[in-house]
């Protein structure tokens, strides 16, 4: 991970999809990291072992101002908001943040990628350019 955390075309990216792959607490902690990450609106964490301490270190990360979405599911973390039930329209009845995420918004501040209207949009009649 840190050889490709320095790759400086990385700055072109406004959605990085890394779904799959291995990277773990420690491989995210050094991308989030990254210098190169500043346009980046989208990122795809599904299946990518991550776990609290991943999470801390995404919240944390000062190199992620344009972030409006990240996929964490099938990881050992919930912290990002997701939606319960089903209204006649198929939006969710309910949108929750889990604990993990309250705390990383307690600790860090408003975050996009944890914001409850956001969950509230992206569970209702998803508008993806607004990603």
């Amino acid at each position: 991970m840190p050889e490709i955390a320095a790759v400086s075309c990385l700055d072109r990216l406004v959605a990085l999809d890394l779904r799959g792959n291995p990277i773990g607490d420690d491989g995210l902690s050094i991308l989030v990291n990254s210098p190169h990450l500043g346009r980046l609106r989208w990122l795809g964490l599904a299946r990518c072992g991550i776990g609290p301490a991943g999470a801390e270190a995404l919240a944390a990360s000062s190199h992620l101002p344009a972030l409006r979405f990240v996929d964490l599911r099938r990881n050992p973390v919930e912290v990002t908001p997701r939606g319960y039930g089903q209204d006649i329209d198929g939006s969710p009845t309910e949108v929750e943040l889990p604990p993990l995420g309250q705390e990383l918004v307690a600790r860090y501040g408003p975050l996009p990628w944890l914001d409850l209207q956001w969950g509230w949009r992206l569970y209702s009649t998803a508008l993806w350019d607004e990603v």
